[in-house]
């Protein structure tokens, strides 16, 4: 009887121990403009983290028009700007081929949507990405062939409510 006690307690033991599964976390997608940016961190950035940010700028400035001083500010709210930073080069690692493909001003919507298709292929992957940046200008195969320059998983925004 001793030994079934005891069998039955260890047994009920070593369930109890089990880790639990986590909940998958909520994904929605939320508007740009409900976001609240982060306050500025008051760490400095590196020489090869400011190095790689004016490229980012260079690269995205016709499309996403901010000063190079408030990108670096942008960066600057993020918690781990090498993450960022990583994030941001793979994006312009697949938008790079297609901007130099397609010069010019009459160019300039198409490299927008480009611009929209990486931002979000950061976020999601290739089907979604294509699917949310609802394209006018690009062809399936087009966006394919430019998501194929991207090389990261997909990461959302967390996003931090209080």
């Amino acid at each position: 009887m001793k030994k079934i006690f005891l069998v039955t307690l260890l047994t009920i033991a070593v369930l109890a121990c089990k880790e639990q599964p986590k909940p998958e976390p909520k994904i929605e997608v939320v508007e740009v403009e409900e976001l609240t940016p982060s306050p500025v961190s008051s760490s400095s950035l590196t020489d090869i983290q400011l190095a790689h940010i004016k490229r980012i700028h260079q690269t995205f400035e016709e499309v996403y028009p901010i000063s190079l001083e408030e990108t670096i500010k942008n960066f600057k709210r993020d918690l781990h700007p090498d993450n960022e930073i990583n994030i941001w080069l793979a994006m312009t690692n697949a938008y790079e081929p297609f901007a130099a493909a397609n010069t010019g001003a009459e160019k300039l919507a198409h490299r927008k949507e480009v611009y929209k298709l990486v931002l979000m292929r950061s976020m999601m992957p290739d089907k979604e990405a294509i699917s949310n940046a609802r394209l006018t200008l690009l062809s399936e195969a087009e966006a394919q062939a430019i998501l194929k320059n991207y090389k990261l998983n997909a990461a959302p925004i967390k996003v931090h409510t209080n």
